[in-house]
């Protein structure tokens, strides 16, 4: 694992620790399913209002909401869309959500005029919370373990302001 407790965050914050496991774990459970995976999206709620709006959910989160702070809940049936800017630019979050994350897969290619013609399969689990706090996970292909993925925050240029825009 890659530690990132001091990285800068975007406004010169720091990733909480919480959002950081969040998104860490996020990155986990979609990599259980592999790879050549569609988009997926998840909003993140409080875990203890999420159990105070409905205490029926208890049994099935793991551990308490000391040991996960948030709780993700995937959005199943996505609307098509051809990018995520056009999935994201339709979609708009209640106040009872604090946040969203996004996983998707990508092609990175090397920049233009680059002597280096390889290119890279990752995936990018992006998480963002109402305050701004923002933690990226990325997991290259030919690197595929939790314990190789890259940590930080704007790793993907705009994806950030992308995702706090739904929660606006």
């Amino acid at each position: 694992m890659v530690p990132s407790a001091d990285v800068p965050c975007h406004h010169g914050l720091v990733i909480p620790p919480a959002l950081e496991q969040t998104t860490r774990d996020l990155d986990i459970f979609v990599a259980h399913d592999g790879w050549d995976q569609p988009t997926r999206l998840f909003a993140i709620s409080d875990t203890r209002q999420l159990l105070e709006r409905e205490p029926s959910l208890a049994a099935q989160l793991l551990g308490s909401p000391a040991d996960s702070p948030w709780t993700t809940i995937e959005q199943e049936g996505l609307p098509a869309h051809g990018d995520l800017d056009e999935l994201l630019g339709g979609i708009g979050w209640p106040p009872s959500v604090d946040g969203v994350a996004v996983s998707a897969e990508r092609i990175m290619v090397p920049p233009a005029g680059s002597d280096r013609e390889s290119q890279h399969e990752l995936r990018l689990t992006m998480a963002v919370l109402r305050d701004g706090s923002r933690c990226t996970v990325l997991r290259l292909r030919e690197h595929d373990s939790p314990e190789t993925v890259i940590v930080g925050t704007d790793l993907i240029s705009g994806l950030g302001d992308l995702l706090m825009h739904t929660l606006s």
